[in-house]
């Protein structure tokens, strides 16, 4: 096994000590947001997200020396935990309540119910945070015109009217993309390596 993955399992088992609040800190730090991401696909109100990201900490305080990485994934399994939490708050809650009376509340648990759906869920949401993540890191090494020119080819804008935007020669925004693009691409594969526990 690589350092990196065991160096995100050390983290978790670290994590179980709950003493340790340099192991709580960089987890929270590595899995807040991905949480954020999980509750808002499963489309819970902006307002509840606070709550329910709370008590996934605080389960996840209690749940985590339960985490058995031969049975699943820690995302697949952070991610249920998010979900049933969601789906608790969700049946106690009663502006909640008053929307599910109101669609049924049969079709709701239902759509969250499905495993095969909540997997691909899963899986996009975790795509998206590692591809965000893995932007911000890349802000911070390109500044100026490598930037712009990477943002403007991720909106399928041509080389040539990104010249024109930006000044620079067709062979130039060619390379600070390539550049940008390979920066990104090695951020995710590090990211993705030290998250994957």
């Amino acid at each position: 096994m690589s350092e990196s993955k065991n160096t995100s399992y050390t983290l978790l088992r670290r994590a179980v000590d709950t003493a340790d609040q340099d192991a709580w800190v960089e987890l929270e730090e590595h899995y807040r947001r991905f949480i954020f991401y999980v509750l808002h696909g499963l489309n819970v109100h902006k307002d509840d997200i606070d709550d329910i990201s709370q008590q996934v900490l605080i389960s996840l305080t209690k749940d985590l020396p339960k985490y058995d990485r031969e049975k699943s994934r820690f995302r697949t399994w952070l991610s249920t935990m998010i979900r049933n939490l969601a789906i608790d708050h969700f049946r106690k809650t009663k502006s909640q309540m008053r929307r599910i009376q109101g669609m049924g509340e049969a079709v709701v648990f239902e759509n969250m119910g499905k495993e095969s759906d909540l997997d691909a869920h899963i899986e996009k949401e975790w795509s998206v945070y590692i591809v965000e993540q893995a932007m911000e890191r890349i802000r911070t090494l390109f500044k100026g015109q490598a930037m712009e020119v990477f943002e403007l080819s991720m909106e399928d804008i041509p080389a040539s009217e990104i010249a024109e935007r930006t000044g620079l020669a067709v062979s130039s925004v060619y390379t600070l993309k390539k550049r940008v693009k390979k920066a990104l691409y090695l951020e995710i594969q590090e990211l993705t390596a030290n998250l994957e526990p």
